[in-house]
């Protein structure tokens, strides 16, 4: 009973912050979200977007109309306050480089639980506002979750905060939502490397298409 009251007064206090954080945004950088009805409610969700500043996750975190998790680089949870920050924020780390089983698990485990999981599939930040190509690891994770993908493009993150800036510019902000992926004819594919591979081109093709 006392964890079921908890996680109501965490949705209640989500949805006011949520709010908020939007129409601050609004004003500050005349925020456009576009798209916002092609995110699923109440099922499981992966979103995947490009990626250019270290502001994006929390831009998606106020265009996405749900309480996303987050998958973060382990570099960012090195300083004790930043990864209280994010890991309040429901960030988890994830090993570059490797196949990193923990992290798997874990987001494996938050999608079956139908709670929606934000991914940079490029795996880094770009320069300016190009798309990085996908890496395999996110076409495992769509594989065995077999969940919806959408695709999403943030426009501006990169002059709000740029790489190496010390502070926040006012500029214009758009976030675009595309339709969920049609992805089902790589589920009927066997599950190996080369399947992983081609639903990463599919994703990467399709965030060049909302460019």
């Amino acid at each position: 009973m006392i964890r079921a009251e908890r996680a109501h007064l965490r949705r209640v206090l989500y949805s006011i912050l949520h709010f908020f954080l939007r129409l601050s945004f609004r004003i500050l950088f005349q925020m456009e979200i576009i798209g916002e009805e092609y995110v699923p409610r109440d099922e499981a969700v992966i979103i995947v977007t490009n990626h250019t500043s270290y502001i994006d996750p929390v831009v998606m975190g106020i265009a996405a109309p749900q309480e996303l998790n987050y998958i973060a680089k382990k570099e960012l949870f090195r300083n004790v306050l930043f990864r209280w920050l994010i890991m309040s924020f429901r960030a988890f780390p994830l090993r570059r480089g490797i196949v990193d089983r923990y992290s798997l698990n874990r987001a494996l485990a938050l999608l079956t639980r139908k709670e929606p999981l934000l991914i940079f599939p490029g795996g880094t930040r770009s320069e300016a506002e190009a798309i990085l190509p996908t890496k395999p690891g996110v076409g495992m994770i769509i594989y065995k979750s077999k969940v919806k993908a959408v695709p999403a493009l943030m426009r501006g993150t990169n002059n709000i905060l740029p790489r190496n800036a010390k502070f926040i510019h006012f500029h214009k902000l758009k976030v675009s939502f595309g339709k969920p992926l049609e992805l089902d004819k790589f589920f009927q594919m066997p599950e190996c490397k080369q399947t992983y591979e081609l639903i990463a081109q599919e994703i990467t093709s399709n965030l060049k298409a909302l460019v």
